[in-house]
């Protein structure tokens, strides 16, 4: 997968999770509604990540984000 298809995943993944997290918060369920919305903030990160990386680089499949600091 390109890098531009990569982000455009990660960021569509976020927005389908967000609207389900409105959802959840909307019918008064705030405890997955707030699951949700931190899988939503690290699918963003992992997008911007990708953004910032040189063609090819991967994504750690963890969710450590602290695994997402590239020292900069």
């Amino acid at each position: 997968m390109e890098k531009r298809e990569l982000v455009e995943y990660w960021l569509d993944m976020a927005e389908k999770d967000y609207q389900t997290m409105k959802h959840l918060y909307a019918s008064g369920d705030y405890h997955w509604s707030l699951f949700l919305g931190h899988l939503v903030i690290e699918k963003l990160l992992k997008a911007l990540f990708v953004a910032h990386q040189a063609e090819g680089a991967n994504i750690p499949r963890s969710h450590d984000l602290l695994l997402l600091d590239t020292g900069n």
